[in-house]
């Protein structure tokens, strides 16, 4: 599979795509009902069964893999404009630096296969590398937070919001971003 046919970008004028995004994105999180924070931080449509999140569209770059059928299997949705940053929601501050993006939101529906998974990130990175990005941050709960050490991430700062812990994460795009589990270990 070529770098290019890993992912497609999700074309916001289109509105067709963009409510199989969001069907596909609120599957990824319908589950997660407990989660008061998540449920606080984006744009939920339970009735149309759509999820959102505040950054608008035109600042973000969105990452599609999708199934032959054309289905949305995993997304990571890049806020590359930073006029107004999620983590800020959780009293997280993106640094003053330039050539910084902040994740928004990263899923996979379905097919959990990690190697077209993995395949599908460094694609991305690659891609925002392309673009002239150094570093991507990010925040998230406890659960996944080992994975995404793994992945690479550092943490860089902590908050507890209504009893609920929160990490401010740091990828670096510059390097290659699947640690072995010694170094996650490590870290």
């Amino acid at each position: 599979m070529s770098v290019a046919s890993r992912f497609t970008l999700l074309d916001a004028s289109d509105a067709n795509a963009v409510l199989a995004y969001e069907a596909s994105f609120y599957r990824a999180f319908s589950a997660v009902t407990g989660n008061r924070l998540i449920r606080w931080l984006w744009q939920w449509d339970d009735d149309a069964k759509r999820l959102a999140t505040r950054i608008p569209y035109n600042d973000q770059i969105v990452y599609l893999q999708r199934e032959a059928n054309g289905e949305v299997r995993a997304a990571l949705a890049v806020n590359v404009a930073l006029r107004q940053c999620q983590a800020g929601a959780f009293g997280f501050a993106m640094p003053e630096d330039k050539g910084l993006c902040e994740f928004l939101t990263v899923f996979v529906n379905d097919g959990h296969d990690l190697r077209t998974r993995y395949a599908f990130w460094t694609d991305c990175f690659a891609d925002l590398r392309n673009r002239g990005l150094l570093a991507g941050y990010a925040t998230t709960a406890r659960r996944p937070l080992g994975l995404y050490r793994r992945l690479g991430a550092d943490v860089v700062a902590t908050a507890t919001i209504e009893g609920e812990e929160r990490f401010f994460l740091r990828f670096s795009l510059d390097r290659d971003y699947i640690r072995r589990r010694t170094e996650a270990a490590a870290a």
